[in-house]
């Protein structure tokens, strides 16, 4: 272990650096692929994901079990399969997000209020996807670090990784969704009213906004489910 000087000129021993170990950085990737869309519904086999890591196939399948205790994967026993969402499903994830994203919204809206610096934040996030109205995934890519900078703020790590899991669950449907809208300005009135209200300290007006935007987002994407499956048969 290496050492540092402290003020007194001893040498004392440094920190360790806390790594993340192969499982974490296999489970952390597969996750943002599957939330992109890279790897879509139906099976993969476990010895492509093994040789892509250059690893074998045990840390893959301790990343995979990370990934099915989410629900975004089923585990076999020679591969994977990326799981598809039922409307009823999808109903289900987003009537539990607007539970606990409201609540996030609430518990974080005093600190949200007294942070100048992360009012300017949100203000220039609601400012970028403007123009980003026809580019849908630059505007998505936006609109989730908007939403997640306010939900942060209630500084509850657990609260905030389980809204990431149910975001995750969706994303490939939301990208459906943003990849087909002409115009999010719908959203963009919604999102300046929920920070309009949370500068001014009207937590519950801003959260009435966000229910009401998660509502719209979630029949929109029922929308999208409903017609792939109508193609599909």
């Amino acid at each position: 272990m290496s050492a540092t000087e402290s003020d007194t000129g001893e040498l004392v021993p440094a920190s360790p650096i806390d790594l993340p170990s192969i499982p974490d950085v296999i489970y952390h990737q597969l996750r943002r692929d599957i939330g992109r869309g890279v790897y879509r519904p139906g099976p993969i086999r476990i010895r492509p994901l093994a040789e892509r890591f250059g690893v074998s196939a045990t840390p893959v399948r301790e990343a995979l079990r990370r990934l099915e205790a989410e629900g975004l994967v089923t585990l076999r026993k020679n591969q994977i399969v990326v799981n598809s969402l039922s409307e009823t499903e999808l109903r289900e994830i987003f009537a539990i997000r607007a539970e606990l994203e409201v609540f996030a919204l609430r518990r974080g809206a005093e600190k949200v209020r007294k942070d100048p610096r992360l009012l300017a934040e949100l203000e220039s996030q609601v400012a970028t996807m403007d123009l980003y109205d026809h580019d849908p995934e630059d505007w998505r890519a936006a609109n989730e670090s908007f939403h997640m900078k306010i939900y942060h703020a209630a500084g509850m790590p657990r609260l905030s990784s389980m809204i990431d899991s149910l975001w995750i669950a969706v994303e490939p449907y939301l990208r459906l969704y943003v990849s087909t809208a002409g115009s999010f300005r719908a959203s963009q009135e919604q999102h300046r009213s929920i920070l309009d209200h949370l500068r001014s300290g009207r937590a519950k007006a801003a959260a009435d906004v966000l229910r009401k935007h998660l509502q719209e987002t979630e029949e929109i994407v029922a929308k999208g489910i409903n017609s792939a499956g109508a193609d599909e048969g």
